[in-house]
């Protein structure tokens, strides 16, 4: 079966979880993310392990890039499974944010770092998936 891409529902996904991404670590949990990755702010300055860190607006172009990705790739997995509405797309979702939670968690553990950091990021891609495989099921190209 030929299916069609609805490509506002792929960038509208995108944003959402770039929105998501800013209230998850800008409002949310952005003392349990910091203090999990040793970054503090001193004034307008965050500092890393007492080292400033410098601010560059890289992070968030690759952080719009790879939501694109994401949402191309929900797209494609949704076409494949025929998941074309949001339960299923949502389920699909869940089940990409479950496995990305796990492999946050696996590598965190590995590197020593605090359960909370692997919970914050964790939680945050299970919600993501979730919502990027609701939007684009439920969202259909006519």
């Amino acid at each position: 079966m030929e299916t069609k891409t609805n490509w506002l529902a792929l960038v509208v996904s995108a944003l959402v979880g770039i929105a998501l991404g800013f209230l998850w670590y800008g409002m949310l949990f952005s003392n349990q993310w910091m203090a999990g990755n040793g970054i503090s702010m001193v004034g307008e300055k965050m500092m890393k392990n007492g080292v400033e860190m410098p601010m560059s607006a890289l992070p968030m172009i690759i952080n719009a890039v790879s939501m694109l990705v994401y949402a191309y790739l929900m797209n494609w997995l949704i076409n494949k499974t025929n998941s074309f509405d949001l339960k299923s797309g949502a389920t699909l979702g869940a089940v990409i944010g479950v496995i990305h939670l796990f492999g946050i968690y696996t590598g965190n553990r590995f590197a020593g770092n605090p359960v909370s950091l692997s919970m914050v990021d964790g939680f945050y891609t299970l919600l993501l998936f979730t919502v990027m495989g609701a939007i684009i099921g439920s969202w259909r190209a006519k």
